[in-house]
């Protein structure tokens, strides 16, 4: 960015030596140029400054994250087991704790790639049924005396 800095302090400087007139056309379009090179030259090399900062600040960010990672691998028995499940949609293999599978209820696991539902333990609502007793106090008339079908 320097060098584009420097072209456009040469060409201001050439215009002086030459001593455009300020006051006719092409040296208020000459001059008007210039000054608009000069402010983007400016601008540019704010720009790159404002880049390397990013770049800086998205290097410490990588850093954190790899160190982050670093320890939740190295001490993987803190944390609950978990389990995979491919999805049957996209193949985008989904990650979950197995301790979501002691559920009663039917787990239900979305993928976040393509979101679309992914079911596991789906038989969990397989239960023997319980029969309660009529106001009568007998059992179900049903179960009792099946009619012939």
């Amino acid at each position: 960015m320097k060098e584009i800095s420097e072209k456009v302090s040469y060409l201001q400087g050439l215009s002086e030596g030459l001593n455009v007139n300020e006051k006719s056309p092409q040296g208020k379009i000459l001059n008007g140029v210039l000054a608009v090179l000069s402010d983007m030259a400016d601008e540019m090399e704010d720009i790159q400054v404002e880049m390397e900062n990013i770049k800086d600040y998205l290097d410490s960010i990588d850093e954190d994250l790899f160190e982050l990672e670093e320890s939740w691998l190295n001490s993987e028995e803190d944390y609950p087991e978990h389990m995979e499940q491919e999805c049957p949609n996209c193949g985008e293999t989904v990650y979950f704790y197995s301790s979501l599978m002691d559920d009663k209820d039917v787990l239900e696991i979305i993928c976040p790639k393509c979101n679309e539902h992914i079911f596991i333990n789906e038989g969990a609502f397989d239960y023997e049924p319980a029969f309660i007793d009529d106001e009568l106090g007998t059992d179900n008339p049903d179960l009792n005396n099946p009619s012939p079908s």
